[in-house]
């Protein structure tokens, strides 16, 4: 453990408390049904203030996972049926503790009756296997675990983005799977300690995600998992809550090789303090900062400053600037909610204010539309030329080859609307995106920002269109497991001066059994 995460743990840990708290500390999965009816039942029912902003939702914060609907199932099962269909396959509960276990799958099959590439994609496979351990110690800690291991025959479009960034999207690096698929493995881990009500210390390896929409322009969860401590504190009666991460990110740019095997990669490291304040139930401000920052130059892989410990928000950025070498980004949060079923949301993200490196976002969402259960998203997405890059080339604001902003990078325009609708066990989703964005270097992270460049003639533009749709029925409501299927329709072109450049399109149907635990993005 780096110096950073120490002296995190140590600040958190020395903030006294003689109140004590409830049970279960778990967080609820940062995936988007969870999060939809997590929402859902805060804005409904809760008259309290409450912080949507931050996930994911640490259960008894927002409304415990008790409450999501599709866990209230009242009907009498047999024992073996009562694991298959409504209880945990393991679930031991003592006076002092409590510990269950799931298994966890995606196993999907179809194809993609639009390829006629070299790889004709008639037969694709994702083939993921997983298990998951969480439990309780007292009314004060728990503890979350899981592991997964996938193989994958992917459509072809998703293997383009593979081949350009070298890790396959939301998952990282991959091995090679027969002569055309990808091999990979995630493992996630999560301790939470509660001395109190107002104080939530945590530490592990998962992703983070602030903002309120589908996609966040600060920090998303549509790149690798990273390990990160983190502790937040609330304060006039929740009305303010204030949090603090430091977390551990990478290049995949090897370190020098000397006498091991294989040479780690080129460090990095992050921190993130976030406010939040929400006077009422009807509205929400956040000010974020993050600094990513330097553990690696020409004498070798070093610790990061002291200071950077220091919890501070806006302190980092007002020493560093937003462009220095020590990479900050400062933005805001806004949800307005003028009544419990409207959502209005917007977000503002400043990587360097001088060369205009920006971003924003807003969103309106509507809840239980005509019916209980139905949601309406409609969500605009702008970022500026060379948004989330750095003159400095280890720098720039992304871990293991992709950003930690929105998952395509800069100079793009995206317009987005999204319907769910769960009944019971029923689930349905459908979306429609159109996403705009320049082939030049202003839209690569990877790219030097303060390097000119040479425009050829005029540079193009790609424009992807995508459209999908998916229904499932859950059969294991504990993990929001599903019997699932569903199509993507996906155009993709650039488009040059007098003609497109190249045009294709996906058709992928596919049906399978899916756990609903994280987001996984390829439509980008």
């Amino acid at each position: 453990m780096n110096r950073g995460i120490a002296i995190h743990i140590l600040f958190c840990v020395g903030v006294l408390s003689t109140e004590w708290t409830f049970g279960q500390q778990a967080s609820i999965p940062l995936q988007r049904w969870w999060t939809i009816e997590s929402e859902r039942l805060a804005l409904i029912n809760d008259s309290t203030p409450t912080h949507l902003a931050e996930k994911p939702y640490q259960a008894k914060k927002t409304i415990g996972t008790d409450e999501l609907l599709w866990l209230r199932q009242t009907r009498n099962y047999s024992k073996v049926g009562a694991k298959i269909f409504r209880d945990h396959l393991v679930d031991v509960r003592k006076d002092d503790y409590r510990i269950v276990i799931d298994p966890l799958f995606d196993i999907t099959g179809g194809r993609d009756v639009a390829d006629t590439g070299a790889f004709r994609s008639d037969n694709l496979l994702f083939n993921q296997r997983g298990i998951q351990l969480m439990g309780d110690i007292g009314n004060k800690f728990s503890f979350q675990t899981a592991f997964f291991e996938t193989q994958t025959l992917a459509p072809d479009y998703v293997r383009r983005m593979h081949d350009a960034s070298g890790v396959f999207p939301s998952y990282g690096r991959t091995k090679a799977f027969g002569k055309r698929g990808y091999d990979f493995a995630l493992a996630t881990s999560l301790l939470t300690y509660a001395p109190n009500q107002s104080i939530t210390l945590q530490m592990g390896q998962g992703q983070q995600f602030y903002g309120h929409g589908y996609r966040s322009l600060l920090w998303s969860d549509a790149s690798f998992v990273h390990p990160f401590a983190k502790a937040s504190f609330d304060f006039l009666e929740g009305k303010l809550r204030y949090s603090v991460m430091y977390t551990e990110l990478r290049s995949l740019e090897r370190l020098p090789k000397g006498e091991v095997p294989e040479s780690l990669f080129k460090p990095k490291s992050a921190s993130v303090n976030y406010l939040s304040f929400a006077p009422s139930e009807h509205i929400e401000i956040g000010v974020f900062e993050s600094t990513v920052w330097s553990r690696f130059d020409s004498t070798g892989t070093h610790p990061p400053p002291l200071w950077s410990a220091v919890p501070v928000v806006g302190l980092h950025s007002a020493i560093n600037g937003l462009d220095e070498q020590n990479n900050s980004m400062v933005g805001l949060n806004l949800r307005v909610s003028p009544t419990p079923k409207i959502k209005l949301y917007g977000q503002l993200a400043i990587d360097d204010w001088a060369s205009r490196r920006m971003a924003i976002q807003v969103g309106l969402q509507f809840i239980d539309v005509l019916t209980n259960g139905l949601s309406i998203q409609l969500e605009y997405n702008h970022t500026g030329d060379y948004m989330y890059a750095s003159p400095y080339a280890l720098q720039s604001y992304s871990h293991a080859n992709q950003p930690l902003g929105h998952p395509a990078g800069g100079a793009l325009g995206e317009q987005l609307a999204i319907f769910n609708y769960r009944k019971n066990r029923l689930m349905l989703e459908a979306r429609a995106q159109r996403l705009m964005q320049s082939t030049g270097p202003m839209a690569d992270y990877t790219t030097n920002p303060n390097i000119e460049m040479q425009p050829f003639i005029a540079w193009g533009t790609r424009q992807l269109y995508c459209a999908a749709a998916e229904i499932g029925w859950i059969i294991q409501p504990q993990t929001c497991t599903s019997l699932s299927a569903g199509i993507t329709w996906r155009s993709e072109n650039t488009q040059l001066v007098v003609a497109p450049l190249f045009d294709i399109e996906t058709r992928y149907i596919w049906v399978g059994l899916k756990s609903h635990i994280f987001n996984s993005y390829s439509d980008f």
